[in-house]
């Protein structure tokens, strides 16, 4: 990883590193479906969990979460290099989809599950590579199971995103998932910690104006203002992560 949360010890930031290494190895000749090399997506969910102040175990986990179900790496030497705990949060996050939603709070971990909530958001944020009708019904259960999920884990800014984006794709209206899609990616300079908050306040706004080129007016003047909003931003809410 580029950069790591400043709270893990020396010993810990190595593990991360290193699960980054074994990760980008096995899906070295894998990619998504925008064409991006597949280590963006486990690199994204462990950043996701970093801003949350996730321990060292559960973001190796996150950068490892596909290693055991999309490659041929073998479970007992993912075991002997990260020990049992990590491939533990590993091996439970893959058969969750497989039971109904109202078990996954009495059967899982909270840290699984907190996993799988971070996984499910980096996928709605890149959702538009899939079919359309694979949209609708992710869109629709991130609605039904994963903000609700994402509540009772106390990730309410996580919680809110989910149901930003997951009420745009379900609109219908192509012009708003666009123009949310151009909000979200320049919303990235904004610290980790507010930037749900935010994006929830303007889809609010977007919303209620009457037009597409009332929003599209919208979406220019905010973008113009966001560098400003960031640096605002972040003099009150300091970056903790850092350099290794």
């Amino acid at each position: 990883m580029s950069t790591l949360p400043d709270y893990l010890t020396a010993d810990q930031a190595r593990m991360v590193e290193r699960a980054h290494t074994v990760a980008a190895y096995w899906h070295r000749d894998q990619t998504r479906r925008s064409g991006e090399p597949y280590i963006t997506h486990p690199l994204a969910v462990a950043a996701i969990l970093a801003d949350l102040g996730a321990d060292h175990e559960l973001l190796c986990a996150a950068l490892l979460h596909d290693v055991l179900e999309d490659t041929a790496c073998p479970k007992t030497e993912l075991a002997a290099e990260f020990g049992e705990t990590i491939v533990r949060l590993v091996t439970d996050l893959q058969p969750l989809d497989a039971l109904p939603a109202e078990d996954w709070q009495t059967t899982t971990d909270e840290r699984v599950l907190t996993l799988k909530v971070a996984d499910r958001l980096h996928n709605q944020r890149t959702m538009r590579f899939l079919p359309p009708e694979k949209q609708l019904r992710k869109a629709r259960e991130t609605l039904d199971v994963f903000v609700p999920i994402a509540g009772r884990l106390g990730m309410h800014e996580i919680g809110r995103e989910l149901e930003g984006l997951a009420q745009a794709r379900l609109s219908g209206d192509a012009g708003m998932q666009a123009i949310l899609r151009v909000i979200t990616a320049g919303a990235t300079i904004l610290p980790p910690a507010v930037r749900a908050r935010w994006i929830a306040e303007w889809l609010g706004e977007l919303n209620a104006l009457p037009d597409q080129r009332a929003r599209r007016r919208f979406t220019v003047e905010l973008l113009a203002g966001m560098p400003r909003l960031a640096v605002m931003l972040r003099r009150r809410n300091p970056d903790r992560r850092r350099r290794p």
